[in-house]
Protein backbone atom coordinates (compact mmCIF):
# COMPACT_ATOMS: atom_id res chain seq x y z
CA UNK A 1 0.00 0.00 0.00
CA UNK A 2 0.92 3.62 -0.37
CA UNK A 3 0.55 5.32 3.00
CA UNK A 4 0.04 9.07 3.60
CA UNK A 5 2.57 10.94 5.72
CA UNK A 6 1.64 13.87 7.98
CA UNK A 7 4.19 16.56 8.73
CA UNK A 8 2.99 17.96 12.07
CA UNK A 9 5.46 20.29 13.81
CA UNK A 10 6.12 17.81 16.65
CA UNK A 11 7.50 15.20 14.25
CA UNK A 12 11.10 14.10 13.76
CA UNK A 13 13.34 15.40 10.98
CA UNK A 14 15.20 12.07 10.70
CA UNK A 15 13.46 9.05 12.33
CA UNK A 16 10.67 8.61 9.81
CA UNK A 17 13.00 9.08 6.84
CA UNK A 18 15.37 6.45 8.24
CA UNK A 19 12.46 4.05 8.76
CA UNK A 20 11.25 4.57 5.19
CA UNK A 21 14.77 4.21 3.77
CA UNK A 22 15.11 7.60 2.12
CA UNK A 23 16.86 10.94 2.77
CA UNK A 24 15.22 13.41 5.18
CA UNK A 25 13.04 16.11 3.67
CA UNK A 26 14.47 18.79 5.97
CA UNK A 27 11.15 19.24 7.77
CA UNK A 28 9.35 17.36 10.54
CA UNK A 29 7.65 14.06 9.64
CA UNK A 30 5.26 12.88 12.34
CA UNK A 31 2.70 10.23 11.37
CA UNK A 32 2.47 7.52 8.74
CA UNK A 33 -1.19 6.48 8.35
CA UNK A 34 -1.95 2.86 7.41
CA UNK A 35 -5.64 2.25 6.92
CA UNK A 36 -8.85 3.49 5.36
CA UNK A 37 -9.88 6.57 7.36
CA UNK A 38 -11.82 8.76 4.97
CA UNK A 39 -9.68 11.86 5.64
CA UNK A 40 -6.39 10.23 4.55
CA UNK A 41 -6.65 6.60 3.36
CA UNK A 42 -3.91 4.31 2.12
CA UNK A 43 -3.87 3.52 -1.61
CA UNK A 44 -3.48 0.21 -3.45
CA UNK A 45 -0.85 -0.36 -6.17
CA UNK A 46 -3.35 0.62 -8.89
CA UNK A 47 -3.89 3.99 -7.20
CA UNK A 48 -7.36 3.32 -5.80
CA UNK A 49 -8.20 4.48 -2.26
CA UNK A 50 -8.54 1.65 0.23
CA UNK A 51 -11.73 3.10 1.72
CA UNK A 52 -13.35 3.28 -1.73
CA UNK A 53 -12.39 -0.30 -2.58
CA UNK A 54 -13.80 -1.54 0.73
CA UNK A 55 -17.05 0.35 0.11
CA UNK A 56 -17.41 -1.33 -3.31
CA UNK A 57 -16.89 -4.93 -2.10
CA UNK A 58 -17.01 -4.95 1.70
CA UNK A 59 -17.71 -8.59 2.54
CA UNK A 60 -14.75 -10.20 0.73
CA UNK A 61 -12.39 -7.63 2.22
CA UNK A 62 -13.79 -7.34 5.76
CA UNK A 63 -15.81 -10.50 6.34
CA UNK A 64 -19.50 -10.71 7.17
CA UNK A 65 -18.97 -10.51 10.93
CA UNK A 66 -16.93 -7.28 10.75
CA UNK A 67 -19.47 -5.79 8.31
CA UNK A 68 -22.33 -6.76 10.61
CA UNK A 69 -20.80 -4.91 13.55
CA UNK A 70 -18.92 -1.98 12.00
CA UNK A 71 -20.56 -1.56 8.60
CA UNK A 72 -18.70 -1.18 5.32
CA UNK A 73 -15.51 0.29 6.77
CA UNK A 74 -12.16 -0.81 8.21
CA UNK A 75 -12.63 -0.35 11.99
CA UNK A 76 -8.95 0.22 12.87
CA UNK A 77 -6.22 2.62 11.84
CA UNK A 78 -2.49 1.94 12.26
CA UNK A 79 0.13 4.67 12.46
CA UNK A 80 3.87 4.99 12.81
CA UNK A 81 4.66 7.89 15.17
CA UNK A 82 7.97 9.80 15.22
CA UNK A 83 7.74 12.13 18.21
CA UNK A 84 10.48 14.71 18.80
CA UNK A 85 8.37 17.36 20.56
CA UNK A 86 5.30 16.98 22.81
CA UNK A 87 1.97 16.38 21.11
CA UNK A 88 -0.97 18.43 22.28
CA UNK A 89 -2.48 17.49 25.64
CA UNK A 90 -5.66 15.76 24.54
CA UNK A 91 -8.55 13.41 25.27
CA UNK A 92 -10.77 11.28 23.04
CA UNK A 93 -14.55 10.88 23.48
CA UNK A 94 -16.63 7.81 24.15
CA UNK A 95 -18.64 6.45 21.23
CA UNK A 96 -21.89 7.85 22.64
CA UNK A 97 -20.39 11.32 23.12
CA UNK A 98 -18.84 11.24 19.64
CA UNK A 99 -22.15 10.31 18.04
CA UNK A 100 -24.02 13.11 19.83
CA UNK A 101 -21.30 15.70 19.24
CA UNK A 102 -20.97 14.86 15.56
CA UNK A 103 -24.73 15.16 15.04
CA UNK A 104 -24.96 18.51 16.86
CA UNK A 105 -22.03 20.03 14.98
CA UNK A 106 -23.39 18.76 11.66
CA UNK A 107 -26.81 20.25 12.43
CA UNK A 108 -25.09 23.53 13.29
CA UNK A 109 -23.56 23.58 9.81
CA UNK A 110 -19.91 23.42 10.93
CA UNK A 111 -17.84 21.96 8.06
CA UNK A 112 -15.94 18.77 8.88
CA UNK A 113 -12.65 20.43 7.95
CA UNK A 114 -13.33 23.53 10.10
CA UNK A 115 -10.56 24.01 12.68
CA UNK A 116 -13.12 24.70 15.42
CA UNK A 117 -14.95 21.41 14.93
CA UNK A 118 -14.47 18.85 17.72
CA UNK A 119 -16.07 15.79 16.11
CA UNK A 120 -14.86 14.83 12.63
CA UNK A 121 -16.74 11.52 12.74
CA UNK A 122 -19.16 9.54 14.95
CA UNK A 123 -16.64 7.15 16.46
CA UNK A 124 -14.64 6.76 19.64
CA UNK A 125 -10.84 6.57 19.52
CA UNK A 126 -9.24 4.19 22.02
CA UNK A 127 -5.60 3.72 21.10
CA UNK A 128 -2.53 1.60 21.89
CA UNK A 129 1.09 2.64 21.39
CA UNK A 130 3.83 -0.01 21.04
CA UNK A 131 7.31 1.40 21.64
CA UNK A 132 10.02 0.71 19.07
CA UNK A 133 12.48 2.97 20.95
CA UNK A 134 12.39 4.45 24.45
CA UNK A 135 9.01 6.20 24.48
CA UNK A 136 7.78 8.79 26.98
CA UNK A 137 4.26 10.07 27.53
CA UNK A 138 1.76 11.47 29.99
CA UNK A 139 -1.48 9.56 30.54
CA UNK A 140 -4.25 9.60 33.14
CA UNK A 141 -4.44 11.46 36.42
CA UNK A 142 -1.85 10.31 38.96
CA UNK A 143 -3.01 9.09 42.36
CA UNK A 144 -3.60 12.06 44.66
CA UNK A 145 -1.01 11.20 47.31
CA UNK A 146 1.84 11.10 44.79
CA UNK A 147 0.68 14.27 43.06
CA UNK A 148 0.47 16.29 46.29
CA UNK A 149 3.95 15.08 47.28
CA UNK A 150 5.35 16.29 43.95
CA UNK A 151 3.54 19.61 44.08
CA UNK A 152 4.85 20.37 47.56
CA UNK A 153 8.42 19.85 46.37
CA UNK A 154 7.97 22.96 44.21
CA UNK A 155 7.43 25.24 47.24
CA UNK A 156 5.38 27.85 45.34
CA UNK A 157 1.96 29.26 46.28
CA UNK A 158 0.00 27.83 43.34
CA UNK A 159 1.35 24.34 43.93
CA UNK A 160 0.71 24.50 47.69
CA UNK A 161 -2.88 25.67 47.16
CA UNK A 162 -3.48 23.02 44.52
CA UNK A 163 -2.11 20.25 46.75
CA UNK A 164 -4.40 21.34 49.58
CA UNK A 165 -7.44 21.40 47.27
CA UNK A 166 -6.68 17.92 45.96
CA UNK A 167 -6.78 16.54 49.50
CA UNK A 168 -10.38 17.67 50.05
CA UNK A 169 -13.38 15.63 48.91
CA UNK A 170 -13.51 12.71 46.45
CA UNK A 171 -10.47 12.62 44.14
CA UNK A 172 -12.40 12.93 40.87
CA UNK A 173 -14.33 15.98 42.12
CA UNK A 174 -11.20 17.68 43.40
CA UNK A 175 -9.31 17.01 40.17
CA UNK A 176 -12.18 18.27 38.04
CA UNK A 177 -12.41 21.50 40.04
CA UNK A 178 -8.65 22.06 39.90
CA UNK A 179 -8.51 21.45 36.13
CA UNK A 180 -11.50 23.73 35.42
CA UNK A 181 -9.97 26.56 37.45
CA UNK A 182 -6.50 26.01 36.00
CA UNK A 183 -7.75 26.09 32.41
CA UNK A 184 -9.54 29.38 33.18
CA UNK A 185 -6.29 31.13 34.16
CA UNK A 186 -5.14 33.82 31.76
CA UNK A 187 -3.19 37.03 31.37
CA UNK A 188 -0.68 38.21 33.92
CA UNK A 189 -1.87 35.86 36.64
CA UNK A 190 -1.23 32.84 34.40
CA UNK A 191 2.13 34.19 33.24
CA UNK A 192 3.27 34.76 36.80
CA UNK A 193 2.24 31.27 37.94
CA UNK A 194 3.97 29.64 34.98
CA UNK A 195 7.18 31.62 35.60
CA UNK A 196 7.12 30.65 39.28
CA UNK A 197 6.44 27.01 38.51
CA UNK A 198 9.10 26.89 35.79
CA UNK A 199 11.76 28.39 38.05
CA UNK A 200 10.72 26.18 40.97
CA UNK A 201 10.69 23.06 38.80
CA UNK A 202 14.28 23.63 37.73
CA UNK A 203 15.43 24.09 41.36
CA UNK A 204 13.27 21.25 42.74
CA UNK A 205 14.42 18.85 40.04
CA UNK A 206 18.05 19.67 40.76
CA UNK A 207 17.47 19.16 44.51
CA UNK A 208 15.79 15.80 43.92
CA UNK A 209 18.64 14.69 41.65
CA UNK A 210 21.28 15.67 44.21
CA UNK A 211 19.42 13.79 46.94
CA UNK A 212 19.25 10.70 44.73
CA UNK A 213 23.01 10.66 44.21
CA UNK A 214 24.16 11.81 47.68
CA UNK A 215 21.95 9.92 50.07
CA UNK A 216 20.63 6.43 50.47
CA UNK A 217 16.85 6.63 50.53
CA UNK A 218 15.38 4.75 53.47
CA UNK A 219 11.72 4.97 52.51
CA UNK A 220 10.65 3.42 49.22
CA UNK A 221 7.90 6.00 48.75
CA UNK A 222 10.40 8.86 49.05
CA UNK A 223 12.66 7.23 46.47
CA UNK A 224 9.81 6.88 44.00
CA UNK A 225 8.73 10.49 44.47
CA UNK A 226 12.28 11.78 43.97
CA UNK A 227 12.85 9.67 40.85
CA UNK A 228 9.58 10.86 39.36
CA UNK A 229 10.29 14.45 40.38
CA UNK A 230 13.54 14.51 38.38
CA UNK A 231 11.68 13.52 35.19
CA UNK A 232 8.52 15.54 35.77
CA UNK A 233 10.22 18.79 36.76
CA UNK A 234 12.73 18.62 33.90
CA UNK A 235 9.83 18.25 31.45
CA UNK A 236 7.76 21.02 33.06
CA UNK A 237 10.68 23.43 32.81
CA UNK A 238 10.91 22.69 29.08
CA UNK A 239 7.17 23.10 28.60
CA UNK A 240 7.07 26.47 30.39
CA UNK A 241 9.78 27.76 28.07
CA UNK A 242 7.93 26.44 24.99
CA UNK A 243 4.39 27.46 26.13
CA UNK A 244 4.75 30.50 28.47
CA UNK A 245 1.02 31.35 28.22
CA UNK A 246 -0.55 27.88 28.23
CA UNK A 247 -2.43 26.65 31.35
CA UNK A 248 -2.21 23.10 30.01
CA UNK A 249 1.41 23.07 31.22
CA UNK A 250 0.10 23.17 34.79
CA UNK A 251 -2.30 20.28 34.08
CA UNK A 252 0.66 18.08 33.10
CA UNK A 253 1.78 18.16 36.75
CA UNK A 254 -1.31 16.12 37.64
CA UNK A 255 -0.69 13.29 35.15
CA UNK A 256 1.19 9.99 35.23
CA UNK A 257 4.60 10.13 33.59
CA UNK A 258 4.87 6.88 31.58
CA UNK A 259 8.21 5.57 30.33
CA UNK A 260 8.12 2.64 27.89
CA UNK A 261 11.15 0.56 26.97
CA UNK A 262 11.27 -0.89 23.43
CA UNK A 263 8.69 -3.67 23.24
CA UNK A 264 6.42 -2.20 25.94
CA UNK A 265 2.96 -0.74 25.28
CA UNK A 266 0.42 1.71 26.69
CA UNK A 267 -3.36 1.67 26.14
CA UNK A 268 -5.33 4.93 26.29
CA UNK A 269 -9.11 4.56 26.54
CA UNK A 270 -11.85 7.16 26.06
CA UNK A 271 -11.72 10.03 28.53
CA UNK A 272 -8.05 9.59 29.50
CA UNK A 273 -6.07 12.85 29.20
CA UNK A 274 -2.71 12.16 27.56
CA UNK A 275 0.19 13.52 25.55
CA UNK A 276 3.08 11.73 23.89
CA UNK A 277 6.38 13.47 24.57
CA UNK A 278 9.19 11.67 22.76
CA UNK A 279 9.93 8.41 20.96
CA UNK A 280 9.23 6.20 17.94
CA UNK A 281 6.49 3.60 17.88
CA UNK A 282 3.56 1.85 16.21
CA UNK A 283 0.10 3.05 17.20
CA UNK A 284 -3.19 1.29 16.51
CA UNK A 285 -6.59 2.77 17.26
CA UNK A 286 -10.24 2.75 16.36
CA UNK A 287 -10.48 4.52 13.01
CA UNK A 288 -11.42 8.01 14.18
CA UNK A 289 -9.98 11.53 14.10
CA UNK A 290 -11.86 12.95 17.10
CA UNK A 291 -9.56 14.95 19.42
CA UNK A 292 -10.37 17.40 22.21
CA UNK A 293 -7.30 19.42 23.21
CA UNK A 294 -6.32 20.67 26.66
CA UNK A 295 -3.10 22.52 25.86
CA UNK A 296 0.42 22.44 24.42
CA UNK A 297 -0.96 23.51 21.05
CA UNK A 298 -2.04 26.62 19.12
CA UNK A 299 -5.03 24.65 17.77
CA UNK A 300 -8.65 25.05 18.84
CA UNK A 301 -9.55 24.12 22.43
CA UNK A 302 -13.11 23.67 23.70
CA UNK A 303 -12.60 23.55 27.47
CA UNK A 304 -16.29 23.01 28.32
CA UNK A 305 -16.55 19.98 26.04
CA UNK A 306 -13.18 18.70 27.20
CA UNK A 307 -14.31 18.70 30.83
CA UNK A 308 -17.49 16.80 29.94
CA UNK A 309 -15.51 14.12 28.08
CA UNK A 310 -12.64 13.68 30.56
CA UNK A 311 -12.40 10.91 33.15
CA UNK A 312 -11.05 12.58 36.32
CA UNK A 313 -10.68 9.40 38.36
CA UNK A 314 -6.98 8.73 39.16
CA UNK A 315 -5.53 5.63 37.51
CA UNK A 316 -2.17 3.83 37.54
CA UNK A 317 0.11 4.46 34.54
CA UNK A 318 -1.86 2.72 31.75
CA UNK A 319 0.73 0.23 30.56
CA UNK A 320 -0.69 -2.74 28.64
CA UNK A 321 0.87 -6.20 28.87
CA UNK A 322 0.62 -8.70 26.01
CA UNK A 323 -1.86 -11.58 26.24
CA UNK A 324 0.92 -13.75 24.84
CA UNK A 325 4.67 -13.14 24.74
CA UNK A 326 7.83 -14.98 23.75
CA UNK A 327 11.26 -13.45 23.05
CA UNK A 328 10.28 -12.99 19.37
CA UNK A 329 6.49 -12.55 19.54
CA UNK A 330 3.78 -10.67 21.39
CA UNK A 331 0.03 -10.33 20.99
CA UNK A 332 -1.74 -7.28 22.41
CA UNK A 333 -5.52 -7.27 22.78
CA UNK A 334 -6.92 -4.34 24.77
CA UNK A 335 -10.60 -4.33 25.80
CA UNK A 336 -12.04 -3.00 22.53
CA UNK A 337 -13.47 -4.82 19.52
CA UNK A 338 -11.91 -2.66 16.80
CA UNK A 339 -8.29 -3.80 16.96
CA UNK A 340 -5.53 -6.08 18.17
CA UNK A 341 -1.80 -5.88 17.48
CA UNK A 342 0.64 -8.71 16.80
CA UNK A 343 4.39 -7.94 16.72
CA UNK A 344 6.89 -10.64 15.86
CA UNK A 345 9.95 -11.80 14.01
CA UNK A 346 9.71 -14.01 10.96
CA UNK A 347 8.86 -16.72 10.26
CA UNK A 348 5.52 -15.74 11.78
CA UNK A 349 2.59 -18.16 11.55
CA UNK A 350 0.44 -16.81 14.38
CA UNK A 351 -1.21 -14.04 12.41
CA UNK A 352 -4.98 -13.60 12.94
CA UNK A 353 -6.64 -15.83 10.35
CA UNK A 354 -9.86 -13.94 9.65
CA UNK A 355 -11.04 -10.40 9.03
CA UNK A 356 -9.04 -7.57 7.45
CA UNK A 357 -5.35 -7.30 8.41
CA UNK A 358 -2.60 -4.76 7.81
CA UNK A 359 1.00 -6.04 7.86
CA UNK A 360 3.66 -3.37 8.45
CA UNK A 361 7.33 -4.31 8.03
CA UNK A 362 9.43 -2.98 10.91
CA UNK A 363 12.76 -4.56 9.96
CA UNK A 364 14.23 -6.50 7.04
CA UNK A 365 12.43 -8.03 4.06
CA UNK A 366 9.44 -10.34 4.43
CA UNK A 367 7.03 -12.27 2.24
CA UNK A 368 3.33 -12.40 3.09
CA UNK A 369 1.68 -15.55 1.70
CA UNK A 370 -2.02 -16.39 1.78
CA UNK A 371 -2.73 -20.04 2.61
CA UNK A 372 -6.16 -20.15 0.93
CA UNK A 373 -7.17 -21.69 -2.42
CA UNK A 374 -5.97 -18.66 -4.38
CA UNK A 375 -2.51 -18.61 -2.79
CA UNK A 376 -0.66 -15.36 -3.45
CA UNK A 377 2.56 -13.85 -2.12
CA UNK A 378 3.75 -10.27 -1.71
CA UNK A 379 7.26 -9.24 -0.67
CA UNK A 380 7.79 -6.01 1.31
CA UNK A 381 10.67 -4.24 3.04
CA UNK A 382 11.01 -1.99 6.08
CA UNK A 383 8.45 0.82 6.06
CA UNK A 384 6.18 -0.91 3.53
CA UNK A 385 2.79 -2.45 4.30
CA UNK A 386 0.42 -5.05 2.91
CA UNK A 387 -3.38 -5.19 3.23
CA UNK A 388 -4.69 -8.75 3.67
CA UNK A 389 -8.44 -9.17 2.94
CA UNK A 390 -10.66 -11.53 4.92
CA UNK A 391 -11.16 -13.63 1.77
CA UNK A 392 -7.44 -14.52 1.70
CA UNK A 393 -7.83 -16.51 4.92
CA UNK A 394 -4.83 -17.47 7.03
CA UNK A 395 -1.43 -16.10 6.06
CA UNK A 396 2.24 -16.85 6.76
CA UNK A 397 4.93 -14.17 7.04
CA UNK A 398 8.38 -15.48 6.11
CA UNK A 399 11.82 -14.06 5.35
CA UNK A 400 14.26 -12.22 7.61
CA UNK A 401 12.50 -9.42 9.44
CA UNK A 402 10.02 -8.18 12.00
CA UNK A 403 6.44 -7.08 11.45
CA UNK A 404 3.48 -5.47 13.19
CA UNK A 405 0.07 -6.83 12.23
CA UNK A 406 -3.11 -4.89 12.91
CA UNK A 407 -6.37 -6.86 12.95
CA UNK A 408 -9.92 -6.71 14.27
CA UNK A 409 -10.13 -8.27 17.75
CA UNK A 410 -13.40 -10.17 17.21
Amino acid sequence: MGNPLRDYAWGSTSRMAEFLGRPPTGGPEAELWIGAHESDPSTLPDGRRLDAVIAETPEPLLGSRVCGIFGDRLPFLMKVLAVDQPLSLQVHPSETRARIGHRLETQAGIPVDDGTRNYKDERHKPELIFALTRFEGLAGFREIERTTALLRLLKVDWAERTAARLETGPAFQALRAVVVDTMALEGRALGRILRDVGDAARHAGARAEREQTRHAVHRRGDERVRAEAVRVFARVGELVRAYPRDPGVLVTLLLNNVLLAPGEAMFVNAGVVHAYLEGFGVEIMASSDNVLRAGLTPKHMDVDELVEVTNFTPIPPPRWDPSERTPDFCYLEPPVAEFSLTVGRTPLRRVPATGPRAVLVLEGTVTVTARGDAATSITATRGESVFVPHADGAVDVSGQGRVAVGAVAL
